[in-house]
């Protein structure tokens, strides 16, 4: 009895460790890593290895679940097999050289909570599968080139708490669907062509604590005001420069 115990024991171990994440997931990550140039990033992946000792992978019961290759020369577009990693709840990618538009398929990613691209050279409008990401908690694509308006489904979006899209060219004027995000604490729409009014409403956001809409075209007598972490009036600079 003894023995035939230790046998599954040790065949459950082995399996355990042969054990991989599925196909589709690893081979998204190969497609990234032949689109942004993978052999000249700061830290490479040994693609024989296995796919939870590469870097900046993170691997939860055999699906990858996190992914954070910032500042690691990244230099390429971002492949459409990106959405085949379903079972991501984070993606950091900032400070690298990736260009063209964010992919469609990051509408698949419905566990992503954590979305930050900042610093790239990301360019076109945000794909409207993007406002699918219900979970989604933090969205940052600060210092890109992407443009367009923000569309009405943002407010799709409940979960978001940080909404940083600071330094774009993203146009129309102030996106109204931003009043229904309940739980939204960072909102930073500056250095973009935003313009008209920007509603008073703002002011009624219970858990908005940080606001900087400054470098846009917004109209100059607008009473949107700014406040700090106890939720007090203290300044109006953050709507200055809108003319």
């Amino acid at each position: 009895m003894k023995s035939i115990l230790t046998f599954i024991a040790v065949a459950f171990l082995s399996f355990n460790a042969v054990a991989e994440v599925a196909t589709t997931q690893k081979e998204a990550l190969i497609d990234l890593f032949n689109a942004t140039n993978g052999s000249e990033w700061n830290t490479t992946w040994d693609l024989n290895a296995d796919v939870s000792t590469w870097y900046g992978v993170r691997v939860i019961n055999n699906n990858v679940v996190g992914l954070n290759l910032s500042m690691n020369n990244l230099n390429g577009e971002l492949p459409e097999s990106l959405g085949n990693l379903e079972s991501l709840v984070t993606l950091e990618l900032f400070f690298n050289k990736i260009e063209g538009s964010i992919p469609n398929s990051i509408g698949n990613l419905k566990n992503l909570k954590v979305l930050v691209l900042n610093g790239n050279m990301l360019n076109g409008n945000l794909p409207q599968s993007l406002y699918k990401l219900t979970k989604l908690e933090q969205l940052m694509l600060t210092s890109n080139n992407l443009t367009g308006r923000l569309d009405n489904d943002l407010s799709n979006l409940t979960n978001l708490k940080v909404l940083n899209l600071f330094d774009n060219k993203i146009d129309g004027e102030f996106p109204l669907a931003v009043l229904k995000l309940n739980n939204l604490k960072e909102l930073n729409l500056s250095n973009n062509s935003l313009y008209g009014a920007v509603p008073k409403e703002l002011n009624k956001m219970k858990n908005l604590t940080s606001i900087a809409i400054a470098q846009n075209n917004f109209d100059t007598n607008t009473d949107a005001l700014a406040y700090d972490t106890n939720g007090k009036i203290v300044t109006q600079n953050t709507i200055a420069s809108n003319e």
